[in-house]
């Protein structure tokens, strides 16, 4: 049984020293190592079939380069397609992403955070509770779909002008009478919606607007 190869076997093929091994599969060796070492060691380590230890790698630089996702739910079109693209932008920087499904309804006893800055370097979240952003303090955070007035960074979507472009469409196709579905989830979106919606079909001449809370599924919508 061959034993995995390590870079103190890439520093012998090659020539050199573990710390411009380190350099050059770091990408860090412009400058600092010859074009021609570089290529030597980069072909030993070819060779050799040299795959960097993650966890070592991780331990020696402090970072993990994960970022985790913290949503709702995974079942959702919606969150699969924000996991997608934050993704695909972290890869692009060498980053990964890992999501975590936390329910509206769980406690801080379903965390997996006790530790966060020794897992991971980053975390975007979708509709946390502030006691729980609070326990992630020291680990970057941004927000998602929250409320921008909060302490975090925040990205959200222009709720607001998507409301009015909604109202106005029916509007201009001579409707009046307005219902609302409204989620019942105590969250910044789902009240800006709620509110940007009012005020747009209050702007309509003769237009009323009907509001009815329910559960966020497809059974409570229906009834």
């Amino acid at each position: 049984m061959h034993s995995r190869p390590t870079s103190r076997d890439v520093a012998k093929a090659a020539g050199v020293s573990q710390s411009t091994v380190s350099l050059v599969l770091g990408g860090k060796w412009s400058g600092r190592v010859s074009p021609a070492t570089a290529a030597s060691v980069q072909d030993a380590a070819e060779r050799l079939g040299y795959r960097p230890n993650p966890a070592a790698r991780s331990l020696r630089l402090g970072s993990t380069r994960t970022v985790m996702l913290v949503v709702p739910t995974l079942s959702a079109p919606f969150f699969g397609a924000v996991y997608e693209g934050a993704a695909r932008v972290a890869a692009r920087h060498g980053f990964g992403v890992v999501a975590y499904p936390w329910p509206d309804d769980a406690g801080p006893a379903d965390s997996p955070f006790a530790a966060p800055r020794d897992a991971i370097d980053g975390i975007l979240s979708s509709s946390l509770a502030e006691d729980v952003v609070s326990g992630f303090a020291g680990t970057p955070l941004v927000m998602l779909d929250s409320d921008p007035a909060a302490e975090a960074p925040t990205v959200v979507f222009d709720v607001g002008d998507a409301m009015h472009a909604i109202v106005a469409h029916l509007a201009a196709l001579g409707h009046r009478r307005f219902g609302h579905v409204a989620s019942s989830i105590d969250q910044w979106t789902f009240h800006a919606r709620g509110r940007a919606l009012a005020e747009a079909v209050a702007a309509v001449p003769g237009a009323t607007l009907a509001r009815e809370d329910a559960a966020l599924d497809v059974a409570a919508a229906r009834d």
